[in-house]
């Protein structure tokens, strides 16, 4: 190591003694230098504490050439590089000309949440509302849904209202085309269950969210509402639940403390409508026993025209949560829809005026997007159990029922069938009653099932044999 101790030692000298006058208003700059041993160093190097093998010495901006091919020489020196310069993740400014115009990203820092996630296609937004116009901003990320007022697949949007909806979702960035949606890349599913003029009857909402959950909607948008509860509406919000959805829905704009429904449902994360300067608009109703979260107001959005519109109201507020919450679900694969309220909630910015939930505030989605992130992961599979099948040990001699059924607090995403250790069968559930054509697999038959849940854990049932 002597050419390194002889070089940090000439390195000392020269910056701590007497600079090169033509050096002397240059910055020096920074080497790390990588050792494969012990090194004996002058007093004043520094060795990097943090990284075993690795020091830091300072260099004259006009050697730092000639030093690093002297030290390269050196066969006890594993590298040598510049000790580069970071700095803190910029927010992110996207080049949609109507950017500038939506200031409730900002003020709920999703562009600083941006650096950490901008969504993911693995993430689906339902959009249960008019519908959706499949306009340039969406590319392929719609996918196709289902009209239940005219009961047909074709969910095109004749009002207006749920495609400015969906682009506060998830409008593209970065395409020079009209806004920037809050969560970049998820997929939008679009479900009409409101006619021309925004109108429709709680069958059809409530057939709607049975459909987002059955495709698999992560988060369930309801910028929509009525005066009365319902038993009808509470069962199928209970049935997104259980899929793992998010569902949240407008508070509604009658600036009335009177509870609006579904959002005043328990398990739906109820939003309302906040200013720029943090006060509620006047119009979004409030009540701190039932609207969970606050949300910009109103968000710039186009029209089925194709003209820009301020998009206000909580129906507006509504898809600004859902565009967070699918960011959330993208940071954290697998993120159960309670956890996501609760980081929602309890990383908000504290509002005056009591009108929502004294433990929750507007968005913040930075915060929660940092938060959701550090949150520990699951390593533990589904619990799986066999509710249907011959016992071990059992003649069989024809076709015969292999049912199965599995539970984890994430979700359950796939169960599969292997036969003599062989994947033969799967299915996207949580619960299924496999066939197994005992006949085809010789005398000796070996059955399991494996479950897999959103993190990727699996658990597998005890082996059941059966003769033929």
């Amino acid at each position: 190591m002597r050419v390194v101790t002889s070089v940090l030692a000439g390195l000392v000298l020269a910056t701590t003694v007497s600079t090169p006058a033509a050096y002397a208003a240059e910055e020096p700059v920074g080497l790390v230098i990588g050792v494969r041993g012990q090194v004996d160093l002058p007093a004043e190097a520094t060795a990097t504490g943090t990284l075993p093998g690795a020091l830091t010495v300072d260099v004259p901006r006009g050697e730092v050439t000639e030093v690093a091919e002297e030290l390269r020489a050196d066969p006890d020196v594993a590298y040598v590089e510049p000790d580069h310069i970071a700095h803190a993740a910029a927010v992110v400014t996207p080049n949609d000309p109507y950017y500038p115009q939506q200031w409730g990203i900002a003020k709920t820092r999703v562009n600083t949440a941006w650096t950490a996630t901008r969504g993911s296609t693995l993430i689906t937004v339902a959009v249960v509302d008019t519908g959706v116009k499949r306009i340039t901003d969406f590319g392929a990320r719609l996918l196709p849904g289902y009209d239940f007022v005219n009961k047909d697949s074709d969910p095109t949007d004749d009002d207006g209202h749920g495609t400015m909806t969906a682009q506060v979702i998830g409008a593209s960035a970065n395409n020079h085309v009209g806004v920037t949606g809050i969560c970049w890349s998820c997929r939008i599913l679009p479900v009409k269950v409101l006619g021309a003029g925004g109108i429709g009857s709680y069958s059809d909402i409530a057939a709607g969210i049975r459909y987002a959950a059955d495709r698999g909607a992560d988060v369930i948008n309801l910028s929509l509402g009525g005066a009365a509860d319902s038993r009808l509406m509470r069962d199928a919000v209970a049935y997104a639940t259980s899929k793992n959805a998010v569902v949240i829905a407008a508070a509604g704009n009658e600036g009335s403390a009177a509870p609006h429904y579904p959002a005043a449902i328990p398990s739906v994360l109820a939003v309302g409508a906040s200013t720029p300067g943090d006060a509620r608009y006047p119009w979004s109703n409030y009540g701190a026993s039932w609207v969970d979260l606050a949300a910009p107001g109103c968000n710039p959005a186009v029209n089925l025209a194709g003209v820009l519109s301020d998009f206000c109201g909580t129906s507006s507020s509504t898809p600004f949560a859902s565009g967070v919450a699918a960011l959330l679900a993208t940071a954290r694969p697998g993120v159960t829809p309670a956890k996501i309220r609760d980081v929602l909630t309890a990383t908000s910015v504290k509002l005056a005026g009591n009108w929502l939930a004294a433990s929750s505030g507007r968005i913040d989605a930075a915060a929660a997007v940092g938060t959701v992130r550090g949150l520990a992961i699951d390593q533990a599979g589904p619990v799986v159990r066999v509710t249907r099948a011959a016992a071990s040990g059992a003649r069989v001699a024809k076709t015969t029922p292999f049912g199965v059924a599995a539970t984890d607090p994430s979700g359950v995403t796939r169960l599969e069938l292997i036969i003599n250790g062989k994947i033969t069968q799967r299915y996207a559930g949580r619960a299924y009653v496999f066939a197994v054509p005992v006949w085809k697999f010789g005398k000796v038959v070996r059955v399991q099932a494996r479950a897999y849940d959103r993190f990727g854990n699996a658990r597998l049932t005890p082996t059941r044999t059966w003769y033929r």
